[in-house]
C-alpha cells in the first residue's frame, strides 16, 4: 500500500487499514476447552488447552480480554526480525552519503 505515510495520496484511511488488519489470521493458544466457532468469515476451531490454533485477529483479542486464550505473537512481530536502530541509522548515513 504505497503512500500510507502520507494521507493526501493514500488508497485508504488509517481507519481502512486498522480494519483490514483485524482480519488478519495469528495463533492463540486457548486454555479451555471449546467447540469450532461459525462465522460469516469461517470455521474456526475446535480449540483444545495448551493447543495453538490460528484465527482472525480479533477473535484472539476478544477472546483474550475474556481470559479465555493468550495470543502469540507472530513470527514477523519478534525483535530479531525487525531491523535494528542501529542499521537503520548505518544505512541511513550510506544514503545522506551517496546523495
Amino acid at each position: 500500500m504505497a503512500g500510507q505515510s502520507d494521507p493526501h495520496i493514500s488508497l485508504f484511511s488509517a481507519e481502512e487499514v486498522e480494519f483490514m488488519a483485524e482480519d488478519e489470521l495469528i495463533e492463540m493458544v486457548p486454555n479451555l476447552r471449546m467447540d469450532p466457532l461459525n462465522f460469516i468469515c469461517g470455521d474456526f476451531g475446535p480449540f483444545l488447552p495448551q493447543i495453538a490454533t490460528p484465527v482472525p485477529f480479533w477473535l484472539a483479542v476478544a477472546l483474550k480480554k475474556r481470559g479465555k486464550c493468550a495470543i502469540r505473537p507472530p513470527q514477523w512481530m519478534s525483535v530479531g526480525e525487525s531491523p535494528s536502530s542501529s542499521s537503520i541509522c548505518s544505512n541511513s548515513k550510506r544514503v545522506l552519503d551517496f546523495i
